[in-house]
């Protein structure tokens, strides 16, 4: 093999060695996304049905500690209330969202924070906090939620 095969063949696998490279770095940041990206989709799931006044549905989609701290009737009249503060959203747009182990209160585990700006007809300048656990069954619930 002459030098310039040789050059161009080293190149070669030096090029597929660094393709396969950033393909196992990256694996886990993709990981990561699809995580977030189901974490999102429940949370706007379980907010369409605070949405739709079915809070019993939402009730029972949030994560145990959460159900362990208040009763389905309780969660009802809680929600109710919140809804006819606010009046009904008109959209939200996610502001961020980012991983946690560990919040104050809570048990360790798998988070996402997300964090909604919403648009309700009465109290238009509100925030959304969502809280997302990740159950042992893969399952992202909601954990806890906040209007600020």
């Amino acid at each position: 093999m002459t030098g310039l095969k040789k050059f161009a063949a080293n190149r070669a696998c030096l090029l597929v060695l660094l393709a396969l490279l950033g393909l196992y770095l990256s694996a886990p940041a993709r990981a990561a996304d699809v995580q977030e990206a189901k974490a999102q989709a429940q949370s706007l799931h379980w907010l369409q049905l605070l949405g739709k006044g079915d809070y019993v549905a939402a009730y029972e989609l949030c994560a145990p500690v959460l159900q362990k701290s208040t009763t389905p009737a309780e969660w009802q009249k809680l929600m109710s209330e919140l809804a006819a503060k606010t009046g009904p959203s008109k959209g939200r747009k996610l502001l961020h969202s980012r991983p946690a182990k560990d919040l104050p209160g809570a048990p360790k585990g798998d988070y996402y924070l997300l964090v909604y700006e919403p648009n309700f007809n009465k109290l238009p300048k509100l925030l959304e906090q969502v809280a997302m656990l990740k159950g042992g069954d893969g399952q992202w619930r909601v954990a806890g939620y906040y209007l600020k």
